[in-house]
C-alpha cells in the first residue's frame, strides 16, 4: 500500500474513512494529499526547530483552533500538546490566552498568534518587530507565521470536507 492510500491527518480530522467515496476523491490527487501531510510535519515537527519548539507549536496551533472554534483541531492539538508538555504551562495559557502570561517571548507569541487569527489586517511590521525583539530568531518568525497559516487553512480545508461528507 503506498502513501496515497493511507489516511492521513486530514483524513482523521475530518472523520472520513479509509475506502469512502470522500476517501477515494481526495486520492484523486494523491500529489495534494502527500504535500499536505508532508507540510503537517514539516510544520510541527520540523527536524531544526529554528528557536520555536514543538511543544510551542503545538500549543500555538492549539489556540487558533481555540480562536476558530474548530472542536476537532483542538482535540488534535491539545492531544499532540500533552504529550510534549510536561507541566501543561504552554496548554493553560494557550486554553487562556495571552493576558494570562508572564513570559514575555511567549506573551508575544500568542498576542500575535490571536492578532493574526482574528484580524489579520491588523498585522503591521511593528508586530513583528515587537516578536523579535522578545527574543524569536528570524527563523522562529518564520515558522511562527507559516504554523498561523497552516492551522487556519487545515480549518478551512476541514469545513469543505465536512461538508463533502455531508453530502454523502
Amino acid at each position: 500500500m503506498n502513501d496515497a492510500v493511507l489516511p492521513d491527518v486530514m483524513d482523521q480530522l475530518a472523520g472520513i474513512a479509509p475506502g469512502s467515496r470522500l476517501f477515494e476523491l481526495r486520492r484523486q490527487r494523491p500529489e495534494v494529499v502527500r504535500h499536505l501531510q508532508g507540510s503537517d510535519e514539516a510544520i510541527l515537527a520540523p527536524a531544526n526547530d529554528g528557536g520555536l519548539s514543538r511543544a510551542e507549536r503545538a500549543a500555538a496551533a492549539l489556540r487558533i483552533a481555540i480562536l476558530l472554534g474548530d472542536e476537532a483541531l483542538e482535540q488534535h492539538y491539545r492531544a499532540l500538546l500533552v504529550g510534549l508538555d510536561a507541566s501543561d504551562t504552554l496548554l493553560r495559557t494557550a486554553e487562556a490566552g495571552p493576558r494570562t502570561v508572564t513570559d514575555p517571548r511567549w506573551a508575544a507569541i500568542l498576542a500575535h498568534v490571536d492578532r493574526v487569527t482574528t484580524s489579520p489586517d491588523s498585522a503591521t511590521r511593528a508586530d513583528l518587530d515587537e516578536l523579535l525583539g522578545a527574543g524569536l530568531s528570524a527563523h522562529a518568525l518564520v515558522s511562527l507565521s507559516q504554523l498561523i497559516a497552516y492551522v487556519n487553512f487545515q480549518s478551512r480545508v476541514l469545513a469543505g470536507l465536512r461538508m463533502l461528507g455531508d453530502a454523502e
